[in-house]
């Protein structure tokens, strides 16, 4: 099958931002029953993955503190079956979103309540089927209420010690918060799994993942027990999913100088997650696509999301901001320690150019209509995680190493299990260390503009950091006042941020002096900048073709995606040898380089074209629900390219347009509504119609009403 190139743009594979490492909505501040404190919770419940629904039981044991005469608890849309209050039926009113019981309540007195109930969730628990076909659930509180499948409480401040019993099918694996005490069968198909937490945390931080799953067990230098799970047909990537993880926790225990506060700690992939990683309370559930082999690892491995979500346990979950105010009080650390876990592993440079790097975005933001101060409650992902981290940082550097770990002691120690404000933790600051902080609040926390000549003044400590900004200050002149100094920069041992640097500052330029430079910088065999030169050098002149076509075996799926299509279009004469070269190559989770291959056969007219129909089918297929979200969204973004969508890929775009994973659904919705402006794909999907789901019918039908 032959497929236009004519309104082709080529579209490179993207990450999971920085950013968005897990979500930055937070619960909102619910402080309407403060007579009332919640202490303990049982929870049974069975998990039934055909019908995606859950019923179950709950009992919350509860203390009065101030005479009452009623209490509530959240639940989301739920069929409230029974409620008995100390072993009696009593009664309730429901409104859809809280459970409201009126009792005579005396001050100290404690009671049990019982709540029956059954749900059907569309948020904070998702049903899907992995990429082998196998059932899978996972869960995600934060910013969705997990009082949408278990009747609990959306205020943070409101700390529980959950104890689940979760029943699912037999065969699967169930992970969640505490230590696993007991599985049983409970008849030929479903096996109860019961956990025990020992300490309180919010409702929000509850989690729970059924699925197929192998795992390994190692123990921190503390004792604590480290569960990795994984795959079954993932095995031989599990060395370099989980590189480091011991070395991070231990590293993250130590440098924070309080213990882990948890009974063990659970890593779980999951399929189609909302974001990269979520903290819940011992148990961090994290995006599959971190599930990578040795070469995705230079570009696209776990040990970020793995620090930072850990650093959360202290962070966010031992410790818990009050209202989204003191948000940075678990973005901001969980960022800073994650950098250090970084700087311990990759080393100084990396961890320096990384607040670099992130300090040149703080700037710019402050320039816009965006810009907010760090205790803004709706600020931006980037002011929470990064000025966050900058604030912290900055901190360290006024008061002092020995002050700095002894204000987050205590910090923690004070504040263990319960919820904290900035107030709170910068009171303990001043305190230690017996400095006025108050001009230090206002610069990094209160103001709108960051504080860009006071991070620069922390970064120019370094030398690698005046070298490299001594050379980004190259970036006005002109080729011959700067070419001695971009050299000297690309001799050997070349650093990987300034050799990137050389990289820009030439953008694609190909004049002989700077295909001198090239011809340097390829020979460095630095893997950085060769990526930088695969991805800014479209145009390859006749002098670098040997040299640009070694791109094409650096183990980097980043680089070597860029390279192909480059090569491809640079070369028509050789493109049958760089397809050869590279039939075999996947690439990341989302397939970057083999849909890319598939898009570049099917525009070359000589090159196997018996098989075109067979390789449009395949890269058709890869819309296909079975496949992850990031798959599915680099499929349809050729195919709109190509425009050469196929029925069942209409299908299979409608499907991504209701699906529960926001970025993807809104690429997707973007496509379609982009397709229904042309007749022919409006007349299709009227055909479509009536052969999908009631949901996605619903859906469509809205779509093609005038």
């Amino acid at each position: 099958m032959r497929v236009s190139l004519s309104l082709f743009i080529i579209i490179f594979s993207s990450f999971i931002n920085a950013q968005d490492i897990d979500s930055v909505q937070y619960q909102g501040t619910n402080k309407e029953q403060p007579h009332v404190d919640f202490l303990e919770s049982k929870v049974n419940i069975g998990v039934h993955a055909k019908s995606k629904s859950v019923k179950g039981k709950v009992v919350y044991t509860f203390k009065v503190v101030e005479a009452s005469k009623s209490i509530f608890i959240d639940a989301q849309n739920m069929k409230i079956q029974s409620v008995s209050l100390d072993g009696n039926q009593i009664g309730f009113t429901y409104d859809t979103k809280k459970i409201n019981v009126e009792f005579d309540f005396k001050a100290n007195s404690t009671h049990r309540i019982r709540i029956d109930y059954k749900a059907t969730p569309t948020k904070a628990l998702y049903f899907v089927k992995d990429c082998q076909g196998n059932d899978q659930v996972w869960t995600q509180g934060q910013g969705k209420y997990t009082s949408n499948w278990l009747p609990s409480f959306d205020d943070m401040n409101e700390k529980v010690a959950f104890d689940l019993t979760i029943d699912f099918q037999k065969g699967y694996e169930v992970i969640a918060n505490g230590k696993l005490i007991n599985t049983e069968s409970v008849n030929d198909s479903i096996v109860s799994w019961q956990y025990d937490m020992k300490h309180s945390m919010s409702s929000y931080l509850l989690a729970f993942a059924g699925g197929k799953y192998d795992k390994v067990v190692e123990t921190s230098a503390s004792g604590i027990p480290l569960e990795m799970y994984y795959y079954p047909n993932d095995k031989d990537k599990f060395e370099t999913t989980y590189k480091h993880s011991k070395e991070i926790f231990d590293f993250l225990e130590q440098e924070i100088g309080f213990s882990y506060p948890w009974q063990n700690y659970k890593q779980v992939p999951v399929k189609d997650f909302l974001y990269a990683g979520m903290e819940n309370t011992g148990t961090t559930i994290f995006s599959d696509a971190f599930v990578v082999d040795e070469t995705s690892f230079v570009d696209q491995n776990y040990i970020n999301v793995n620090a930072h979500e850990l650093a959360h346990q202290w962070f966010g979950d031992l410790v818990t901001e009050t209202e989204g105010t003191h948000h940075w009080l678990q973005e901001g650390f969980a960022t800073y320690y994650a950098l250090l876990a970084e700087k311990k592993i990759f080393g100084d440079d990396y961890f320096l150019y990384k607040l670099y790097e992130s300090a040149e975005q703080l700037t710019e933001l402050s320039k816009s209509k965006n810009a907010t101060s760090l205790l803004d409650p709706k600020a931006s992902s980037l002011t929470f995680y990064q000025r966050g981290a900058w604030a912290i940082h900055a901190l360290r550097n006024l008061i002092g190493d020995a002050n700095f770990k002894i204000t987050i002691h205590n910090y923690l120690e004070k504040y263990k299990f319960r919820n904290a404000t900035t107030d709170d933790f910068m009171t303990i600051a001043s305190t230690v260390s017996g400095i006025d902080l108050s001009e230090f609040k206002k610069l990094w926390l209160e103001n709108i503009k960051f504080p860009s000549q006071e991070a620069l003044d922390i970064l120019t400590k370094s030398e690698f950091i005046k070298n490299y900004l001594s050379l980004a200050q190259e970036r006005t002149q002109p080729m011959a006042g700067k070419w001695n100094a971009m050299a000297k920069a690309l001799e050997f041992p070349v650093n990987d941020y300034i050799g990137q640097e050389v990289i820009y500052q030439l953008e694609g330029n190909t004049s002989q002096e700077t295909i001198a430079l090239y011809d340097k910088a390829f020979k460095t065999n630095n893997i950085f900048v060769r990526q930088a030169i695969a991805n800014t050098l479209s145009k390859i002149p006749l002098e670098l073709q040997k040299q640009y076509e070694s791109l094409l075996k650096d183990p980097s799926y980043a680089t070597i995606e860029p390279a192909l299509y480059h090569l491809w279009s640079s070369f028509p004469e050789k493109r049958k040898e760089y397809l050869d070269l590279t039939k075999d190559i996947i690439g990341f989770t989302n397939k970057n380089v083999r849909i890319l291959w598939l898009v570049l056969v099917l525009n070359t007219s000589d090159y196997q074209t018996d098989m075109h129909q067979k390789f449009y089918f395949e890269l058709s297929g890869y819309t296909s629900p079975k496949f992850g979200y990031s798959t599915r969204q680099n499929a349809f973004s050729y195919l709109e390219s190509l425009q050469a969508f196929s029925d069942s890929t209409l299908v299979h775009l409608v499907d991504g347009a209701t699906h529960h994973n926001w970025r993807f659904r809104n690429s997707c919705r973007k496509i379609l509504d982009k397709l229904l402006k042309d007749e022919k794909y409006k007349k299709k999907y009227v055909v479509l119609l009536k052969s999908l789901p009631k949901g996605q019918q619903e859906f469509l039908e809205k779509k093609l009403t005038p």
